[in-house]
């Protein structure tokens, strides 16, 4: 396991008696990024701010690089916590250069020339902020983060104001940055395929509390509970039969801890299941004749809604060149990764 940079364990915080952090713990590895994902009023904006230093926390503690920050009888200012941080804003002073704002918190000698080289911005040295497009101010705003070469990069919805062309290119730009510096950063969002696609380790957060926490693949195709699964993209939940280690419902049986028995919920994502006149290819018995409801059109896939015999209703994701029509009978069968739970 990498040695941590960030220890944050069992976060307390509240609002007017409303808990907004209940209990979160959170570790991120030396060189990782972390990406911090849930729904708005989840709590992790105020999660990330108890780490900065911008909150303090009712309970729980904090270390920062292994040295505590925040906890009992323990607290070290913002300032003093050797983080680097990156607003949605980028929060850059809009009456200095790009030079001065990076120089603002005393970094090394020659270090604004690294950090400018790192982001590609070298020749706008001596330009000011409004003279900037908006994916400039941002990278600007990550180099100016990594000036003064903190413990972690904290970053903040760095890619929210920004429309999705940009967003997409630039978040690939940021996360190429953060790695070549070999920067431990954890990164708040609420855009599930930018925490998916960019970090090393997604946790997934609701209602105050850490839902899960792992590489994205696991969280993704291994959801630890129904809203994980739910929230982390599209996801169909049917109801099924344990017993032995075999899960069963409408579209076959499946591999189950042997832990479960009786009723469970059965986890299918719609790029698991696959269309055709028949089942070929498909395991023995995880297929079902299905009526097209209609589809969703989007060039290079497209989602086809789906209704079995007994009226479960399904989507399933394909390649945009095949053109089922409403009213269509089909077989669906299960090709990719199946999750079972227990009842919610």
């Amino acid at each position: 396991m990498r040695a941590s940079t960030i220890d944050a364990v069992d976060l307390e915080k509240a609002f007017g008696g409303h808990p907004a952090v209940a209990g979160a713990s959170l570790r991120v590895g030396s060189g990782e990024l972390v990406a911090l994902v849930g729904p708005s009023g989840s709590g992790k904006t105020t999660l990330l701010r108890l780490i900065a230093g911008f909150e303090v926390p009712d309970a729980g503690s904090v270390a920062i690089g292994g040295l505590a920050v925040a906890g009992e009888g323990v607290w070290v200012e913002p300032d003093k916590r050797r983080i680097g941080m990156v607003f949605q804003d980028g929060a850059l002073f809009p009456h200095l250069s790009v030079r001065a704002n990076l120089e603002f918190g005393g970094p090394r000698a020659g270090r604004v020339e690294e950090c400018l080289e790192l982001v590609g911005l070298a020749d706008r040295a001596g330009a000011f902020p409004h003279e900037l497009s908006g994916g400039e101010r941002q990278r600007i705003a990550l180099a100016r983060a990594l000036a003064t070469e903190p413990h972690v990069v904290l970053l903040d919805e760095p890619f929210a104001a920004l429309d999705e062309g940009l967003r997409a290119e630039l978040r690939e730009e940021v996360a190429g940055v953060l790695r070549a510096a070999g920067a431990s950063a954890l990164l708040v969002t609420h855009n599930q395929q930018e925490a998916l696609s960019l970090a090393d380790v997604v946790a997934v957060m609701r209602d105050g509390r850490i839902e899960q926490v792992g590489p994205p693949q696991t969280v993704y195709g291994d959801p630890a509970t129904r809203w994980v699964a739910e929230f982390l993209g599209d996801a169909d939940v049917v109801s099924g039969t344990a017993a032995d280690g075999v899960a069963e419902c409408p579209l076959g049986r499946f591999p189950a801890d042997t832990a479960l028995r009786g009723p469970v919920e059965i986890v299918l994502r719609p790029e698991g299941l696959v269309i055709g006149p028949d089942e070929a290819g498909a395991p023995p018995g995880n297929a079902a004749e299905a009526v097209v409801l209609g589809r969703s059109y989007f060039g290079h896939d497209q989602l086809v809604r789906l209704e079995l015999a007994g009226g479960l209703r399904l989507r399933s994701r394909n390649p945009g060149s095949a053109a089922w029509r409403t009213g269509d009978r089909v077989r669906v069968a299960v090709r990719g990764p199946v999750t079972v739970l227990g009842p919610s």
